[in-house]
């Protein structure tokens, strides 16, 4: 996710945090420290109710970190390459760059989430009976018994049969096994997800009409976002259906025009950029070897005064970040590998020799094909 700061890994994970984290960290800390914990632990300072609060919304974050981290490791052991984690305002996300193998691989990963909640719940609730046992209850216990319910709440919310929730996952992978189509439990899935988020948003509506602003906009942002996510996650399985059977060399552009790693961004811009007919060119080193590949977005950060002295090799994505491929490989499987970095593209190479590459609108035009054929047979 963008405009996020890197925190460092856990368990060989990345773990990023985006700007937002802080905002919910605030809203959280000021719920706390102004109306739950006076309420539960009255006769405490503000700043302690402060503190207390800060702390309490911190270990949630750290609570909503561990759901995400027992994703990612439950996916790892299952084969699937996980990318990162980051937290955002709605929680976080996991980020797997395969999709699970096979239906009780997608049904694990999946449920590891909400149970880890789970845990997490009983945990806490266990913390808060010890404190309260020890007549310590306090400040401490009523933090404990609020982080208790949320990682439930948060849990059984997960759960619900609709994606891109947990439990549309679950949804997903059962459905997988029973009619053996992934495509088409997904399809089924994400609709239940945008049926929820529809009602999500009308109740957040009738909410906010009814006096309870805060509320209310809070759950039509939540409907908002399972609502977009579904959609966007129903045109990656229908794009994942319509390519099925295409390789890479069925779409790739062939005749790659190719440029030399010692011209100068100086040199480049006018005579490629500017006149030229594409955005993005592999770029080959003194002995006709591909290095790499030069893209808009690698020239953005040459400031004018430094172009004639850049080489383009210089500032070329590295051969190793970029996606590679065959021309027999399959399309579907090499879509997850292709990276932002590199402007979506791939390289294919035939006996180690440079043959095509695959663009965002290679592959537009197979999707459309695709859909164009089912149509048709259907």
């Amino acid at each position: 996710m963008r405009d996020s700061l890197r925190l460092g890994r856990v368990a060989g994970f990345p773990v990023a945090a985006n700007w937002s984290v802080l905002v919910i960290v605030l809203l959280l800390a000021w719920g706390l420290a102004g109306g739950v914990l006076p309420e539960t632990s009255p006769g405490h300072a503000t700043a302690i109710y402060w503190l207390a609060g800060i702390a309490g919304a911190l270990l949630l974050v750290c609570s909503l970190l561990a759901h995400e981290l027992a994703h990612a490791i439950v996916a790892r052991r299952a084969g699937v390459r996980v990318e990162g984690l980051t937290l955002w305002i709605f929680g976080g996300v996991a980020t797997l760059r395969d999709e699970a193998p096979n239906p009780k691989a997608d049904f694990r990963i999946a449920v590891a989430g909400p149970a880890t909640s789970v845990g997490l719940a009983f945990a806490f609730g266990l913390a808060w009976r010890g404190l309260g046992a020890l007549g310590q209850e306090g400040l401490l216990g009523a933090v404990a018994a609020w982080l208790a319910s949320i990682n439930l709440l948060l849990a059984v919310f997960n759960l619900l049969p609709a994606a891109p929730l947990d439990g549309g996952r679950i949804l997903r992978a059962y459905l997988w096994r029973r009619h053996g189509d992934r495509d088409r439990a997904s399809e089924t899935a994400t609709n239940a997800g945008q049926v929820l988020g529809y009602c999500l948003i009308a109740l957040g509506v009738v909410a906010f009409l009814v006096g309870d602003p805060v509320g209310g906009l809070w759950t039509v942002l939540i409907g908002w976002f399972i609502l977009a996510v579904a959609r966007a996650e129903q045109v990656d399985s229908a794009t994942h259906r319509y390519l099925h059977g295409v390789t890479v060399g069925d779409v790739m552009s062939r005749d790659v025009q190719t440029i030399d790693s010692e011209l100068s961004v100086e040199e480049f811009v006018p005579r490629y950029l500017l006149h030229g007919r594409h955005s993005a060119y592999p770029v080959v080193g003194p002995r006709g070897e591909v290095e790499g590949l030069v893209t808009l977005g690698c020239l953005r950060g040459v400031p004018p005064a430094q172009r004639p002295a850049t080489r383009v090799g210089d500032v070329a994505v590295a051969l190793s970040a970029l996606a590679t491929c065959g021309p027999d490989d399959s399309l579907v499987d090499l879509l997850p590998r292709v990276t932002r970095e590199s402007g979506q593209r791939a390289l294919v190479f035939d006996q180690g020799q440079l043959v095509g590459i695959v663009t965002p609108a290679d592959v537009t035009r197979a999707v459309e094909a695709g859909s164009l054929r089912a149509q048709v047979g259907g």
